[in-house]
Parts: structure tokens; C-alpha cells; sequence
């Protein structure tokens, strides 16, 4: 098989096997861009308990309020800690729980399907869809290269290719310093 052929054949089957992440980060890319953010449409509560819970104390007493506030569980229960506070949960749907002198603070998130979408664009999943993000974005890379070696180098408008790549790069360049 020479080099072109398996160019063609691998950018085909590639970029149609990764053709939803594709959608996935463009989509979740421009919503966010545009000021909608992970928590849109989330459905959030908040309790106030009125005494300090030492942080030895604090995943029994979470697991007792919910309890006996009828609060639902999330599929995962293995406390973490996370900004300061202990969390159990996921992206999904969480619970933390954060005591600050004679306060102890008590927060749900539920996301909906953009504010889920918005955490896996943002990596907050699970490894393994990282593992898959991380794929999809080498593959990005290789598609180019595939592209150019599909192409071989455009010889009717090697000219034009090269003006149009160069003025892509200074402009992104150019924009990206300006806009820091």
C-alpha cells in the first residue's frame, strides 16, 4: 500500500470514527465562547448548618443530612476533596460539604445535557474519556499531515497553499499575543 492511499484510507475511517467528538468540542467550544458555561441549567441547592463539623466528622455527617433530608445519592460515594471542601459524586451530579468556623456549608449540582457536555469538553469525566479526547486531539494533528500527503503538496496552487498557510499563522499568532 503506498503512502497516499493509506492517507486517504486512515483520514476516511479516522475522522468518521471520531466525527462526534469532533462535533462534540466544536459545539461545546462555541457555547462556551459565547458565555454559556457548565453550570446552564443546572438544578442547585445550598444548606446552611448552623455548627462547625470538624473535617474528620464531615463525610459521616454528609451521608446522615442526606438522609434525613431525603437528598438523592450520587452514583459515587468515595469522598474526594476538592477546593477546600469534601465531595462525593461526579461532574454529573455532586454533593460537598465545606465547614469555615461555626458554618458548615451544604451544596448540590445537577447538570443538565450542555453543562455535562461542557465538563467533558473540559476534561472533568472520567480517565477514559480523556483517554479518547486526548486520541481525538493527536488525531487532529495526523489528519493535517494525511491531508497534505493526500494532496501532495497541491502543485497547481503550491502558491496560493503557502500564502494562505502563512497569513493563517501570523494572524493567529498575531491575535492570540494581542488578546492576552
Amino acid at each position: 500500500m503506498n503512502l497516499k492511499k493509506f492517507s486517504r484510507e486512515f483520514h476516511l475511517y479516522v475522522s468518521v470514527f471520531l466525527l462526534p467528538m469532533a462535533l462534540l468540542f466544536a459545539i461545546t467550544g462555541i457555547v462556551y465562547i459565547s458565555g454559556i458555561n457548565q453550570d446552564f441549567g443546572a438544578l442547585k441547592q445550598k444548606w446552611v448548618v448552623a455548627e462547625g463539623i470538624s473535617q474528620d466528622r464531615q463525610f459521616d455527617y454528609l451521608i446522615n443530612f442526606m438522609q434525613k433530608e431525603n437528598i438523592p445519592f450520587p452514583e459515587d460515594i468515595k469522598p474526594k476533596k476538592y477546593r477546600g471542601s469534601l465531595m462525593i459524586g461526579s461532574a454529573k451530579y455532586s454533593i460537598t460539604i465545606n465547614s469555615q468556623g461555626d458554618n458548615t456549608t451544604i451544596e448540590s449540582i445537577k447538570r443538565s445535557f450542555i453543562g455535562n457536555m461542557i465538563m467533558l469538553h473540559k476534561a472533568k469525566g472520567k480517565w477514559y474519556f480523556d483517554i479518547l479526547s486526548i486520541a481525538f486531539g493527536v488525531s487532529l494533528v495526523l489528519f493535517y499531515i494525511s491531508g497534505v500527503i493526500m494532496t501532495a503538496f497541491c502543485k497547481k496552487n503550491r502558491r496560493e497553499v503557502i500564502i494562505s498557510f502563512v497569513l493563517g499563522f501570523f494572524i493567529a499568532v498575531l491575535l492570540g499575543y494581542i488578546s492576552l
